[in-house]
């Protein structure tokens, strides 16, 4: 059994690692390498609801095993279900009496209401899940964490000890995250109704982002001639000249 000292070892490493591709398709392998130092987690889910409750979204949905049934369980849940949860009223009475904390608990899925149970526990074969939530105080948005396992992977005193320790550690990493990916989205529409490409799009965002002509062909596994051809058709549709004229489509 790992003690605690062992779980945050490395957890320092992982962060920068996580830090390093925020807002990047490569945030999430990143993120799922992290967590397995606090515990075995079987499924992530991550709910985001507007604050008059009129939107609502699913930020994450990883189910390990199947990635299908993660899916598929998330949009169960959006469906209506989300108002049977027991845990996400209760959490968010509780960050919105307190926002510099991120209020957590386990739920077992005994007591639970009987559909609920079956339809979220007993057929994606859940027996706890550890849940927390964070408040964006820019938005006022609320993200919903939670993270399932299974009756064998159950989590132990000390990996909940060290979930809870790291919950704000872990929702400012997601927030951060979300923030950066929806900006870079916006970046890319941008682009695109520019009358680029979607790879020429993702090319002069990567640029905007910092990256060299070698780091892209790296990231992407293309040729470097094949970068710089993209790159001078993107700039010549965009009319510039230069990778500093980019920010007027930011």
């Amino acid at each position: 059994m790992h003690s605690a000292r062992d779980i945050w070892q490395d957890i320092p490493e992982q962060v920068a690692a996580c830090i390093d591709r925020l807002g990047s398709g490569e945030f999430y392998p990143k993120f799922f390498q992290m967590m397995k130092c606090f515990a075995q987690i079987d499924q992530y889910m991550v709910f985001e609801f507007s604050p008059n409750g009129d939107y609502a979204t699913c930020r994450l949905a990883h189910n390990v095993e199947r990635p299908d049934l993660g899916l598929e369980l998330a949009s169960l849940y959006l469906d209506g279900s989300y108002l049977d949860d027991p845990l996400l009223k209760e959490l968010k009475e509780s960050v919105l009496s307190d926002t510099d904390v991120a209020p957590c608990r386990l739920l077992e899925k005994r007591g639970l209401p009987p559909v609920y149970r079956k339809r979220f526990f007993n057929v994606p074969n859940f027996d706890t899940k550890f849940s927390f939530v964070v408040l964006d105080r820019k938005s006022q948005h609320l993200f919903y964490v939670n993270f399932y396992s299974k009756k064998e992977d159950a989590f132990t005193e000390i990996q909940l000890n060290s979930l809870k320790q790291a919950s704000s550690l872990i929702g400012s990493l997601l927030l951060k995250h979300f923030r950066d990916e929806r900006k870079q989205r916006g970046v890319i529409k941008s682009l695109l109704a520019s009358g680029l490409s979607e790879r020429e799009a993702q090319i002069c965002n990567m640029i905007l982002q910092g990256h060299t002509a070698k780091s892209i062909c790296n990231e992407l596994q293309l040729s470097e001639s094949t970068v710089t051809t993209y790159k001078k058709r993107a700039f010549k549709k965009l009319k510039i000249n230069r990778k500093s004229e980019l920010v007027r489509f930011i």
